[in-house]
C-alpha cells in the first residue's frame, strides 16, 4: 500500500475528467460542415486519451487497495 500510488491515481483520474470536460466543452464546434478530417482524427486520440488516462487511474487506486504481495507474479 503506497499512498503515492492512491494519489497518482486520483490524479489520473482528475486529469482525464478535464479532458473530457474540454472535449464535451467544444463538441458543437466539431459537428460543422466545414469540419475537416484531422479534427475527426484529433478528437479520436482525445477519447483515446481520456481512456487511457482512466484506466491508469483506476489501476494505481487497485494498485494501492491490493497492494504488492507478490514481487515476481507467477514466475517459477
Amino acid at each position: 500500500m503506497i499512498v503515492k500510488d492512491f494519489f497518482a491515481g486520483l490524479f489520473f483520474i482528475g486529469l482525464a475528467g478535464y479532458f473530457t470536460y474540454a472535449l464535451v466543452d467544444n463538441m458543437p464546434n466539431l459537428f460543422i460542415e466545414s469540419t475537416t478530417v484531422w479534427q475527426y482524427c484529433v478528437a479520436f486520440f482525445r477519447v483515446a486519451l481520456i481512456i487511457f488516462l482512466f484506466n491508469l487511474g483506476l489501476a494505481l487506486i487497485k494498485r494501492f487497495f491490493k497492494g504488492n504481495t507478490v514481487k515476481n507474479g507467477n514466475a517459477r
